[in-house]
């Protein structure tokens, strides 16, 4: 015996109910990196010595704001928008920090000590967007910067593709389901079955995603009465 869906009759005006599709923010240039980092905020968590005073004033002949910390914090200043760190011995340690993950919505630069495969390994798994090799100097650190912060920025728009992506297969394989469902109740094909959710998406104003899901869990109320209680 097959179950019988109701859905609510077609409007006669159907009013779009599609969402439109989340728009990923384009990276910005490399002048308005620029511009931008003039006027950042950066924390510094490196030992007070000659490698941090000429970095701090660097940055300041830059523009940029600094805080310097040393030993590094779990919780960053306020308004910190990239980090430099110390990548030392106890490197490992560091990885219970908050910040220091390789899904950092902050730029990370490390500092180093020797450029051999194991800190560098170590650099990467820590999530660094960008290194500096002491002693450090002034020269070449504007390069360093502007790199980092477009990587970093690169990595969270693919993160966001990524995310929208997955979000549209899961609402494709929903809509099948629904579809065969519909489909299957109705005793109507398969894309009369989907022009049926189209039209219950116009009439509330939902995406058909929304519909889809909805009827799925409907059924899955249907199927289960135990869970409905």
């Amino acid at each position: 015996m097959r179950r019988s869906i109701a859905l609510a009759e077609s409007p006669t005006a159907p009013h779009p109910g599609q969402r439109q599709a989340k728009q990923v923010q384009a990276p910005r240039s490399t002048l308005e990196l620029f511009r931008h980092l003039r006027h950042a905020c950066i924390t510094i968590f490196h030992p007070e010595d000659e490698n941090r005073e000429v970095l701090t004033q660097q940055l300041h002949r830059i523009g940029c704001q600094t805080v310097a910390l040393w030993p590094p914090v779990a919780d960053l200043p306020a308004q910190t928008e990239l980090v430099i760190f110390l990548l030392d011995a106890q490197a490992s340690a560091k990885k219970k920090l908050p910040w220091l993950t390789p899904e950092s919505a902050i730029p990370l630069i490390g500092v180093l000590d020797y450029e051999n495969p194991t800190t560098l390994e170590t650099a990467t798994a820590l999530g660094c967007h960008g290194m500096l090799v002491r002693p450090l100097q002034a020269k070449g650190l504007l390069s360093t910067l502007i790199m980092t912060m477009h990587h970093c920025q690169q990595l969270k728009t693919l993160r966001k593709r990524t995310l929208r992506l997955e979000e549209k297969l899961q609402a494709a394989g929903e809509i099948s389901a629904a579809q065969a469902m519909l489909a299957h109740a109705r005793g109507i094909s398969a894309v009369e079955a989907y022009k049926i959710l189209r039209e219950q998406a116009m009439l509330k104003r939902v995406t058909v995603e929304e519909i889809a899901r909805s009827l799925l869990q409907t059924d899955g109320l249907l199927s289960n009465p135990a869970k409905s209680r």
